[in-house]
């Protein structure tokens, strides 16, 4: 009998049709070409997606790994996509039909005009099977909505993992520069210490004035009082870090005690193609699917137009003897069809469909400019990283010259044809133009790993392990 009504609703679920828009991905037209100046630096082939091997340090690709299993955001970005796929396998259970199971036992006892009374005993046991037919295509669409949402939260959270990484390295990177900062403001300050000891000896035997050891003074107090506040950033800068490998803020202070060097930025660094970011960015990807599961709301809301048709079935046994239950002469069945339709609603259903319409028109225009903002920040990351490379550039020629500088300015001090204000004027700007070429070298590496952000690398290598 069940075999019966599935080939009824089978022949009734082949005949129907699915109501509502079909969703194609909208056509992009753009040029391939970028238009930031690249100065030479950059190639149209494919990027690395694992990006940070190309800084070789063993001690970064670690912690990238770390983060990578235990990260706390992507954790949560993770049971957002398990819950996704759960809600599209309920989804699917609506094109099945619901097969129940039933037993009864019962004792009833009657009592006659002539005062004898009748005891009687009951027993039924079966089966029971109920299949909405989806004719118009409502459950279909509807699953087609919480597939796209799956994608939605899949495309969530490879965009988790990119912004994750990054962050691990720019973060990682922030504190190196800050580390090699604070190292060269210490050996700046042990420079103005002795510088101080010097003038001091002189101004003992009558060769200077005390104008010139309070102007040492004050040079050397003004460097040595960086420091603490580097110090504190840089512990900021490693707590920050240890949280993004999802463990507690003091967790790296050791192990990042020892000093690296800042890397030097590759001479040609491969971009790819501007269309390339419409495969590689998570975040067009989770607004297409948006954009998708909007298409297909429509259609399960259209679909409420029209009637929905059910079979139910039933088969089992009913009888008074128990050892009679599972007999074929005890058998009983039954097959019912029936129609549901929503005939007035005072225009709710129509007002539904136009809301949804209105979700898809805005879903739309969100995917358009997602790729107006992945092309945007493309291009502002390659302009960036190609400027603070010639800033970095120049900045290490002005440190040369400065050298020079402060080391002619006290030779003339000390030949007496100079008075100290023109050494300590040196001096200061030495140490400020070192303390800027340290900042523009870490920023340069930063504004490389943005640029790689923008380009859309570095979720790809994760994806299969964590079944996404």
């Amino acid at each position: 009998m069940i075999k019966h009504i599935f080939l009824t609703g089978s022949v009734l679920y082949l005949s129907g049709c699915t109501v509502g828009p079909d969703y194609k991905t909208p056509s992009q037209n753009f040029s391939d070409q970028w238009y930031s100046e690249s100065k030479g630096i950059t190639t149209s082939k494919p990027i690395n997606t694992q990006w940070w091997k190309n800084f070789d340090d063993p001690l970064l690709n670690k912690y990238i790994a770390r983060a990578a299993e235990n990260n706390k955001d992507l954790k949560i970005a993770l049971a957002n996509v398990r819950s996704a796929r759960a809600l599209r396998r309920e989804q699917s259970g609506s094109f099945w039909p619901a097969i129940g199971a039933t037993t009864n036992a019962g004792r009833s006892k009657s009592i006659g005009t002539s005062t004898i009374s009748t005891v009687s005993n009951t027993y039924d046991a079966g089966f029971d099977a109920s299949w909405e037919i989806d004719i118009f295509g409502g459950n279909r669409r509807s699953y087609e909505a919480a597939n796209a949402r799956l994608g939605l939260s899949q495309a969530e959270y490879q965009d988790v993992m990119l912004s994750t990484l990054s962050e691990v390295a720019r973060t990682y990177y922030e504190a190196r520069g800050l580390q090699k900062r604070i190292s060269i403001t210490n050996k700046n300050t042990q420079l103005l210490k002795a510088t101080f000891t010097v003038i001091q000896d002189r101004l003992n035997i009558g060769e200077t004035s005390d104008f010139d050891l309070t102007r040492a003074q004050s040079e050397y107090e003004l460097t040595r009082a960086r420091i603490p506040n580097l110090s504190a950033e840089l512990k900021t800068s490693i707590y920050s870090l240890s949280v993004l490998l999802g463990q507690p803020p003091e967790t790296l202070l050791e192990e990042m005690k020892t000093i690296r060097p800042l890397p030097t930025p590759p001479d040609i660094v491969p971009i790819g193609l501007r269309s390339d970011i419409l495969r590689r960015r998570p975040d067009i990807r989770a607004a297409e699917r948006e954009l998708a599961a909007s298409i297909a709301d429509i259609g399960a809301e259209t679909a409420s137009l029209f009637p929905k048709f059910f079979l139910t079935g039933e088969i089992g046994s009913k009888t008074q003897l128990f050892g009679d239950l599972f007999s074929g002469a005890t058998g009983i069945w039954s097959l019912t069809s029936a129609i549901q339709w929503s005939l007035f609603e005072g225009g709710a259903i129509r007002a539904r469909i136009e809301q949804k319409e209105a979700k898809s028109e805005a879903a739309l225009a969100q995917f358009d400019k997602s790729i107006l903002e992945a092309l945007r920040d493309a291009e502002t990351a390659l302009t960036r990283y190609g400027e603070e490379l010639e800033t970095r550039k120049r900045l290490a020629q002005g440190v040369e010259s400065l050298k020079k500088s402060a080391t002619l300015a006290k030779a003339l001090y000390s030949a007496g044809e100079e008075d100290y204000l023109a050494v300590v004027d040196a001096e200061r700007q030495l140490i400020a133009s070192e303390d800027d070429l340290i900042i523009s070298e870490t920023d340069s590496i930063t504004k490389l790993i943005a640029l790689y952000t923008a380009l859309g690398g570095g979720w790809q290598n994760t994806r299969d392990k964590n079944n996404v």
